[in-house]
């Protein structure tokens, strides 16, 4: 069993089952074969997600599906045999009624179905992701950097992961995002070197490159606002990363996202303006934010989450339980000088502007080590990314360290004719297969109940 992390049970898991419209050949019938059952690898799409939610230790988890997929997927998880061994975490499947195969992402959150069942923390995950990144390290960084200190009036950020794509297992045409990061302060302990903090920034725009392609061709450059550089003196603007589509989000973002009907999809609305916001003067009382983030404004124990930090209402000096730093709480405030009576008084009073909490990025690292020892983070939404995915998920060894490794590369129940060649390092043989004589293979992958060669 993967060890527990702090807090890990008050995350659930919303996986969104999409329509598959890059699949046509193979999800044409979603009522029969949706995208979330597209074998990768010998085992069904959905798995892939399921496994690295049962890693992170986390068992709260709904898949997110159209009506007309609904059915296909919940015998799949009654039957077959990738979801329903013992130890494999056991999902709830949601099919609102309203959820069409061409919903947006945020419109998704918006529906009432969908928002019944979060009641604290939420995590969002694509059923198209291959990750072996480990996910209780990714709950431990959003813990200590963006959710808050507990009894302080301030809102939790959010964190999402991004992915290079022009390094390790390289894809032609895979799609890009176009994103903007700052630096974020250095720690005054160094960090662990298996931490993620050192990949670790601030999101400060989030935007699809065809966005950006639209925007550099009619104004024939790309427009930097001067709030976004008082704000940060250094950016970093990427062009060749891939929104890996895992985001962590504070129960607050609900509110967020019903407060701004117009948000259509996640990566580039809800993050994007959530971003801007950090930085860009104004747009905090034109998306809400003022209200939604005021402490004064929230209905106490709306959420399980929120319960937490309602029972908590002093002061936490954090100085104080480090062994290198001394408290000052316990020191008397100064008092400030009374105002000489030559002196002007300032009697305006001015309204403090609402602090909105960090969007983080954690950039998985580019390697320079080869395909088969690297970490992957891919998204398989296309038929390209779909073959390439699984012949690499093929060439991993046996004893390899990635969960996502096949620890049986010939399924027990293949029926293999004599003078037949088949190499053990990159083939996959699904069950019930029957390879005939004369065959060679090498370097592929055979579904279940396939006949290779001549009867």
């Amino acid at each position: 069993m993967p060890a527990k992390t702090p807090l890990s049970h008050d995350f659930q898991a919303l996986i969104l089952c999409g329509p598959g419209v890059s699949f046509n050949a193979f999800t044409s019938t979603p009522e029969d074969f949706p995208k979330a059952l597209i074998p990768v690898a010998n085992r069904p799409m959905i798995w892939y997600p399921l496994e690295w939610c049962r890693r992170a230790n986390i068992t709260r988890i709904t898949l997110i599906t159209p009506p007309s997929s609904c059915k296909a997927i919940e015998d799949a998880l009654s039957r077959n045999p990738h979801l329903t061994s013992p130890e494999f975490p056991r999902a709830d499947v949601l099919a609102p009624s309203v959820l069409y195969q061409n919903t947006a992402t945020a419109e998704i959150l918006r529906l009432p179905e969908v928002q019944s069942i979060i009641t604290g923390h939420f995590l969002i995950l694509p059923c198209d992701l291959l990750c072996d990144l480990p996910g209780e390290s990714l709950l431990e960084t959003w813990m200590v950097h963006a959710a808050g200190v507990v009894g302080s009036s301030a809102a939790a950020g959010g964190l999402g992961v991004w992915y290079p794509t022009k390094s390790g297992l390289v894809v032609a045409g895979e799609e890009t995002n176009f994103l903007t990061t700052a630096q974020l302060s250095q720690p005054t302990v160094p960090s662990s070197p298996k931490a993620l903090r050192p990949n670790l920034s601030e999101v400060v725009y989030s935007s699809t490159t065809d966005t950006l392609n639209d925007i550099t061709e009619s104004k024939k450059s790309f427009p930097i606002r001067h709030g976004l550089l008082r704000k940060h003196g250094k950016i970093r603007m990427l062009t060749t990363t891939r929104d890996a589509h895992i985001y962590l989000f504070p129960y607050w973002t609900l509110d967020f996202i019903n407060q701004n009907p117009k948000f259509d999809s996640i990566s580039e609305d809800v993050v994007g303006w959530w971003a801007k916001a950090t930085w860009q003067d104004g747009l905090v009382p034109k998306l809400g934010l003022d209200h939604i983030l005021n402490p004064s404004s929230r209905v106490k124990g709306t959420s399980e989450a929120d319960q937490m930090y309602n029972d908590i209402d002093q002061d936490v000096d954090i100085a104080s339980l480090s062994t290198t730093h001394i408290s000052n709480l316990l020191t008397p405030p100064s008092t400030p000088p009374s105002p000489s009576p030559s002196s002007p008084t300032n009697t305006k009073s001015t309204k403090p502007r609402t602090a909105v909490p960090p969007f983080l990025c954690y950039l998985h690292p580019s390697s320079s080590s080869s395909p088969s020892q690297q970490t992957i983070i891919r998204r398989v939404d296309t038929t390209p990314l779909l073959l390439s995915l699984s012949l690499h998920l093929a060439s991993l060894p046996t004893d390899s360290p990635s969960p996502l490794a096949t620890k049986q590369k010939i399924h027990p129940t293949v029926t293999i004719a004599a003078r037949t060649t088949i190499s053990p390092t990159d083939v996959l043989i699904g069950a019930n297969t029957t390879i005939n004589q004369f065959t060679t293979i090498k370097n592929s992958v055979v579904g279940a109940n396939c006949v290779i060669g001549q009867n």
